[in-house]
This record gives structure tokens, sequence and C-alpha cells, in this order.
């Protein structure tokens, strides 16, 4: 072998990494992602999905408190039509003295039970339906890291007690008297079913709240997932070129050998 034919081969592989490295670039490049979403760092997207799952967790939360007190309400709002069905009857001729008293007992009975009901409701240790004196929130708060939801507490015990002041100071025997206590009853009736719509609404505006949250964790694993794919494209890449260098590497020092190798043989 000549010389000449030594210098061929070693042009000749002296070409082919860069032909082979043109060829890995073409080959592996990655489309470049526009949308900060699908950048998000790891810890980025664990901050974050901790915020909205906590923000769930209060929403939660509060659904359950208004569903808590609507049911109660609902409740006291029973204790209320039967003591203006009892009241109702006290109007009947054939209503006797004794008769009055025994009905007189059964409102005080149901009004002991409309209270009772109020202590009763709670959630996390909470009053939900009466504020005493020892209360420091007289509101119920539900905060996100977006958003605060807010609605007053109501005292309906106070209510409850408005209704028996009217009906131990009445006498049930006058109708005058009768239908006073009857306008009491009456109008604690509406006051239960205002509260109990603004406890619907408080609830409704968190199911809204907490269905929109729910959608955006939902687009944040899409989007992380579809992040974690374009980066397994990145990371394909560049072990690809770490390989292609490794392997020039190995070329040059092949070229070397053969060099060696025929210059040995052209001097021996």
């Amino acid at each position: 072998m000549d010389v000449n034919s030594i210098n061929n081969n070693i042009s000749t592989l002296n070409s082919q990494p860069s032909v082979e490295l043109n060829k890995t670039g073409a080959n592996n490049k990655i489309e470049k992602v526009d949308n900060e979403s699908l950048s998000l760092s790891v810890n980025q997207y664990n901050q974050r999905r901790d915020e909205l799952s906590l923000n769930v967790q209060s929403l939660n939360e509060g659904i359950a408190i208004s569903k808590i007190a609507e049911n109660s309400l609902n409740k006291q709002e029973d204790f209320l039509n039967d003591i203006r069905k009892n009241l109702e009857s006290l109007k009947s001729d054939d209503t006797n003295l004794q008769d009055k008293n025994e009905i007189k007992d059964k409102i005080n009975q149901d009004l002991q039970n409309f209270n009772q009901l109020a202590y009763e409701t709670k959630f996390a240790n909470k009053n939900i339906l009466n504020v005493d004196y020892y209360d420091e929130q007289k509101n119920i708060e539900i905060s996100t890291s977006t958003d605060n939801f807010s609605i007053d507490k109501p005292n309906t015990p106070q209510i409850a007690n408005d209704i028996f002041e009217g009906l131990n100071e009445s006498n049930l025997n006058l109708p005058d008297d009768l239908e006073k206590v009857l306008d009491k009853v009456e109008t604690a009736t509406r006051q239960i079913q205002t509260i109990t719509n603004e406890f619907t609404d408080f609830g409704n505006k968190l199911e809204s709240s907490a269905r929109g949250t729910i959608q955006e964790q939902q687009n944040l694993y899409n989007e992380t997932k579809v992040n974690k794919n374009r980066n397994f494209g990145n990371e394909s890449s560049d072990f690809t070129k770490t390989n292609v260098t490794a392997n020039v590497g190995y070329l040059a020092a092949s070229q070397a050998n053969i060099v060696q190798e025929q210059s040995v043989r052209l001097l021996s």
C-alpha cells in the first residue's frame, strides 16, 4: 500500500464524524415549547399542586358547613310549622282550657327542641347556627389562595326565645293575643327561610369554585404530563449527542492507530 492510499483512507475517516454529527443534529431537533405551563419545574409543580389541594380541602369544609346548616334549618322550620298548627287549633271553639294548656306545653317543648338543635349544630366543634358571648368570630369564612367566602353566623335560638316570651306573655284564650303569637311564628319562619337561602347560596358559590379548582388540578396534571414527555425527548437527544461525541473520540484514536500501523509497515 502506497502513501497516497493511506492519505486517502485517513481523509475519508476524517470526513465521517462531521457527516454523522450533522445527521444526528438534524434527526434530534426537538420542537421548541412556547407554552410556559409546559416548562414548570418540579418544585413549581409541587407547590401549585399542594396549593390547589388545600383550596379544595377548604372549599369542601365550607360545603359541608352549608349542608349541615341547611339540614338543621329545615328541621327548625318543621318545629315552627308544628307550633303554627298547634296555635291554629286553639281557634276552635271546642278547645277547653285544659286542652289549651296541653297545647301550650307542646309548643314550649318544640321551642326547646328548636334551641337544642341550634346548639348541637357544629362543625369542627364550632357553632354554626348560634352565637354566644364567647364567640370571637361572628361569621363563617372560607379562604383559598385566590378567593374569600363569608357568611354571617345566625343566632337562631334568639328566634325561638322571641316566640317563647310572646307565648308566655299572652293569654291564648284571647283572639288578639293568639294572633300576635301566630304572627311571631310566621315572622320566625320567614327568618329561617331567609337564613336557609343564604346558606344555600353560600354553598353554591363554594361548589362552583370547587369545580373550577378541580378542573385546574386536572389541567395542571395534563400539562405536566405533556411536559414530562417533552423533557424525555430533550434528554434522549442529549444522551445521543453525548454518545456521538464519545464515538468521535474513539474514531480519532482509531485513525491514529491506522496511521501508526501503516507507518510501521512502510518502514519495515
